[in-house]
């Protein structure tokens, strides 16, 4: 799910903004304290526009509490600082207002407007402040006020909203998908391959090479630099790790209590099912009838008592991750699965197994064996997590400044580390010999690389590292080198063999591959080579195989379902070289059918935001932006 939201957090981040007032009111954002403090300066400027602290605070704020709510709901509770740090929200948030304000100034340049009475219609229109099927506005206020929102604040806001809506609609306008780009698109992406193929195993023709010395030494004047020693540096250093800044933090129970007060859906805990289940898979020549058919039978078996569930998962089921522990899910939330799978196992009971039902993946058959319902962890509970957590966060503002005053004692009063450390109560450590690749904790690559830039014992730091801000100096440096061939003629050797195996099993993978483009059989030639011919069927572009290794990689996929049937390749995938035929190209008129809308929908909708990213990327170009260094 990380991986997800990192990827896609850009586009994400736009929508944020233009949708910042509909989240608010929905209740999925309250305005709460960040770690940011307010200032009376600007924090960003774009063009003429600026934006205050307090406006990035308040921005900032909203787009943590949006995040910090999906990793409780992911995580049941529990996240780490590591967890929000990974999605960079502070550059999410700065890249979300220069979107807004640059959005803002092309509307209004472009001659766009919003009346009052545009504002006045999108809230009465909002089916969140209705009260038996109409507007209230009595109850529009109050829910203003119980997010603590000013109302003038928030028709701004959605006054902002409808200025970028309105001019989203005029870029939009002349955009459209045809139905060859729908066709065009289901046959590159969803259509299947029948694919034959035949590996060359580099590993077989290791027995045949040949080696002598002359052949060894000239491979190893070749790939001299393979077997070079790098420059090895040693350090000594202090770390200043953050437990030394923890020690004098001080937090009162008003604070926790407050933070907790403060931040309610922080602990919340939503329903969570411990689920089991068995996955009939789709297979080759199956139909959904037969797939069906099977998860009956299995099922049938089950409630029959002739064999258990845990039994039928681990003999039966199709999901290689959980059938080991008779398909063991552990527990999950709503956002954690299929929408499908979940509609089904929240309306089971502990104990219940269900019928046959169907998601994308095939037929499952699931076991409920335990509920957790939701809760909000009582502050007793969380007490010393808040705690810690305070005096953390309250640390992390404190611990360069700590680590850097110590520097600056070593450095103005020329203080031996030994002596600095018995001043401020931390140790000297030596590190071992290490180099730019492969630096050994705590040292990281960069800090090496300052080192070797530098004179030998100058003072370097503070770095942030493992073990904390490291204070160091490199005491001593060995430098690069070339060993004599003797001295890894052994290591020499194991390449060269590797090496001339590859290009053995290059060379008879050309072959068969050059003389199956001029017509031969392909089974003939395998039988010719010695080999054996495999087929996998209904290969899916987005759907790699392990039968089929090379499918995993996003060029040779691209490029078979391109060219379609009767194209003939060469790929390489961990040292195995393949060579395939694509027997037939499927077109599936049904899933086309089925697809054809959301395709559509899709296509619309990527290229509407590729003319969005555009507009914004030229008129990035168009206005100077700012950025205090505060930030």
């Amino acid at each position: 799910m990380l991986d997800f939201l990192r990827k896609n957090i850009r586009k994400f981040a736009i929508f944020l903004w233009i949708a910042a007032a509909a989240f608010i009111i929905g209740g999925a954002y309250l305005f709460v304290r960040g770690p940011f403090t307010m200032g009376s300066n600007t924090a960003i400027q774009v063009g003429d526009v600026k934006i205050s602290f307090p406006e990035y605070e308040k921005a900032y704020n909203n787009v943590y509490k949006f995040y910090v709510q999906l990793l409780t709901q992911l995580k049941g509770g529990n996240f780490t600082d590591e967890d929000l740090k990974k999605l960079n929200i502070k550059q999410k948030t700065i890249d979300m207002l220069v979107q807004r304000a640059l959005l803002l100034q092309e509307a209004k340049k472009e001659g766009i407007k919003v009346t009052e009475e545009d504002v006045l219609k999108a809230i009465e229109s909002n089916p969140v402040f209705f009260l038996n099927g109409k507007f209230s506005k009595e109850k529009y206020l109050a829910i203003l006020k119980a997010n603590g929102i000013n109302p003038k604040d928030y028709e701004e806001s959605l006054k902002t909203s409808l200025y970028i809506d309105k001019l989203k609609a005029r870029l939009f306008k002349n955009i459209s998908v045809t139905d060859q780009e729908v066709k065009s698109f289901f046959e590159k992406n969803y259509t299947t391959v029948d694919i034959e193929f035949v590996q060359f195993d580099p590993a077989k023709f290791k027995n045949i090479v040949k080696v002598n010395d002359p052949a060894l030494r000239n491979y190893y004047n070749k790939h001299k630099n393979d077997y070079r020693v790098p420059t090895m540096v040693k350090f000594k250093y202090i770390a200043v790790p953050l437990s030394y800044v923890e020690k004098d933090i001080k937090i009162t129970d008003n604070e926790t209590k407050k933070f907790y007060n403060d931040h309610p859906r922080f602990f919340y805990v939503p329903l969570r099912i411990r689920v089991a289940h068995i996955l009939i898979a789709k297979k080759d020549n199956m139909t959904d009838k037969q797939l069906e058919d099977k998860a009956e039978k299995i099922y049938k078996m089950i409630i029959d008592k002739k064999i258990t569930f845990k039994e039928a998962a681990k003999k039966f089921s199709d999901d290689n991750f959980t059938k080991s522990v008779g398909g063991d899910l552990g527990y999950v939330t709503k956002d954690m699965v299929l929408e499908s799978f979940w509609n089904h196992i929240v309306k089971m009971k502990k104990g219940e197994i269900s019928k046959p039902f169907k998601t994308k993946f095939g037929y499952h058959i699931a076991m409920i064996e335990d509920i957790k319902k939701p809760f909000e962890r009582p502050y007793d509970k969380v007490k010393d997590q808040i705690k810690d957590y305070l005096k953390t966060t309250e640390a992390k503002k404190k611990w360069f400044i700590v680590a850097d005053k110590i520097f600056v004692d070593i450095r103005d009063h020329h203080l031996t580390f030994e002596k600095a450390a018995k001043k401020y109560g931390l140790k000297v450590k030596e590190s071992g010999y290490m180099s730019l690749k492969k630096p050994e904790d705590p040292f990281t690559s960069e800090m090496i690389q300052n080192a070797l830039l530098s004179s030998k014992d100058a003072l370097l730091g503070p770095d942030l590292s493992n073990d904390g801000y490291l204070i160091y100096k490199m005491i001593d440096k060995k430098p690069s080198y070339i060993p004599k061939f003797e001295v890894v003629k052994d290591k020499v050797k194991n390449d060269y063999i590797n090496f001339k195996a590859e290009q053995l099993a290059k060379e008879k993978a050309k072959e068969f591959l050059e003389k199956l483009n001029k017509g031969e059989d392909f089974r003939k030639l395998c039988s010719q080579f010695g080999l054996k011919a495999e087929t996998v069927k209904k290969l899916g572009k987005f759907t790699p195989s392990d039968k089929f290794p090379c499918s995993y990689k996003e060029d040779v996929m691209d490029t078979i379902f391109s060219k379609g049937k009767g194209y003939k390749g060469l790929c390489q995938y961990k040292g195995k070289l393949y060579v395939f035929d694509v027997l037939n190209k499927n077109f599936d008129v049904k899933e086309f059918e089925k697809l054809k809308k959301s395709i559509k929908q899709q296509l619309l909708a990527q290229k509407e935001d590729e003319a969005l990213e555009k507009l914004i990327a030229r008129l990035k170009k168009e206005v100077k932006i700012k950025i205090n260094p505060k930030l």
